[in-house]
């Protein structure tokens, strides 16, 4: 209260001079008709600012529950197109079948660009089905493959790293190669072992080959950049990448069912 009173003692005639000011701003706007609709104007515009802030700030503060339930929407979308694919795909349609791969949504909670071996970290571990060698993907493409979890978090080695390999394939023509990293841009990837036969051009799709127990087949990976022909059988490929790493906060991880039993045919096929 003291301070308070001190502070009115400081500022007596400022205060006594906006009082004034707004009594005779209010006296001739009741006896002038222009000058009380110019207040109400004034009045209105200067409303209409502060409430479009809050909102704006309102809304702002919501973006972060509205990107969840849309990642959430995406999810059950992607394993329900998964599912239905599956489905025509064999002889018989079966309505209780529920696909050999579920995605369920996991976040980005820390991640290295500019390295040479890069990781990301996701919010979903062992305690929530995560584990080694399940795929990544994100709304743009595929993102990477789970190279250990712990009971709430999980390590993912990205496209962006010098160890990752991955088969993918030409989409209009299904020529398969393998893709890896050069450690340069964050876009661009390299695509290898496409011979010199098939055809090739800038713009052409990239998608998963489904030949491994991680990605089904025909996720997206990106376009063809460049082509070059050297010396050997085979093309020079640069790919542009659809995930941009750099503003990707969201992912799906990739639960194959019948991975183990992939895994273990293919193991016994080269003893």
């Amino acid at each position: 209260m003291k301070g308070l009173l001190l502070l009115l003692r400081k500022y007596n005639y400022v205060l006594v001079f906006i009082l004034l000011e707004a009594m005779a701003i209010i006296m001739l706007s009741n006896n002038n008709r222009y000058q009380h609709s110019i207040l109400i104007n004034a009045n209105r515009e200067i409303a209409g600012t502060l409430f479009e802030a809050v909102e704006g700030a309102r809304e702002y503060m919501k973006m972060g529950a509205t990107n969840k339930i849309l990642v959430e929407e995406n999810t059950r979308l992607r394993n329900r197109i998964q599912a239905l694919d599956e489905q025509l795909g064999d002889t018989v349609v079966n309505p209780s079948q529920v696909g050999d791969y579920f995605f369920f949504p996991a976040e980005i909670v820390h991640s290295t660009l500019h390295k040479q071996f890069n990781y990301l970290t996701i919010n979903k571990g062992r305690r929530q089905g995560v584990a080694s060698d399940m795929g990544v993907i994100g709304p743009q493409g595929i993102v990477g493959i789970v190279l250990e979890s712990s009971e709430n978090y999980a390590t993912v080695i990205p496209v962006i790293n010098r160890d990752f390999r991955l088969s993918v394939k030409i989409s209009k023509n299904d020529f398969v190669g393998v893709l890896s990293w050069e450690g340069m841009s964050h876009r661009i990837a390299s695509l290898n072992e496409i011979p010199f036969h098939a055809d090739v051009a800038i713009g052409d799709s990239v998608v998963t080959s489904g030949y491994s127990a991680v990605f089904p087949e025909g996720l997206y990976v990106g376009n063809v950049k460049e082509v070059e022909q050297q010396e050997g059988n085979f093309y020079t490929i640069r790919v542009q990448l659809g995930t941009d790493f750099q503003k990707l906060f969201h992912v799906n991880v990739i639960n194959n069912f019948n991975r183990e039993e992939q895994v273990e045919l293919e193991a016994s096929l080269k003893q």
